[in-house]
């Protein structure tokens, strides 16, 4: 079986998106870190622009920098069906369920409802297409490179 693992450019959209929710979480944290304490305010005096500006774009890029989008393809194999079913159970021990099936498309989302709500943020889905001796799963690189592992060394998790 071969295996070919392909990343796509750096999404901006992605990024934006991760940037803007880190800034309201952690000026929300210490916003209400502030009202505990007495002293409502949403800024850190000094250079508290840092931590709460920088640090959560900076994260958010080198977030999406690492964890990008790609193609795991799969070609070579003997039974199209076999290995159809063990991607199929790798994915679904990840934390992952089927949501739309079709004959050769199939789209897994995360299990609970909070992680498919945050899923407008993170777009952590995965789609698995099969065309003829060719198998290709569409998703992040961390739960590609898990998966391509998986297969090649034939490992369940």
């Amino acid at each position: 079986m071969k295996l070919e693992r392909a990343l796509f450019k750096i999404s901006v959209k992605e990024t934006i998106f991760l940037a803007i929710f880190l800034l309201i979480v952690l000026n929300g944290v210490i916003f209400i870190f502030s009202v505990v304490i007495g002293k409502p305010s949403i800024s850190i005096s000094g250079s508290g622009w840092i931590s709460q500006i920088a640090l959560p774009i900076v994260l958010a890029m080198t977030q999406t920098l690492i964890n990008r989008n790609g193609v795991l393809k799969c070609e070579e194999f003997n039974d199209a069906a076999t290995l159809t079913k063990k991607i199929n159970s790798l994915i679904l021990k990840k934390g992952y369920i089927s949501s739309d099936s079709e004959l050769d498309k199939i789209k897994y989302v995360r299990k609970t409802k909070l992680a498919r709500q945050l899923n407008f943020i993170f777009r952590e889905e995965i789609n698995v297409r099969i065309i003829d001796n060719s198998i290709s799963i569409f998703g992040k690189r961390n739960v590609l490179e898990s998966l391509r592992m998986n297969l090649k060394y034939d490992r369940t998790i």
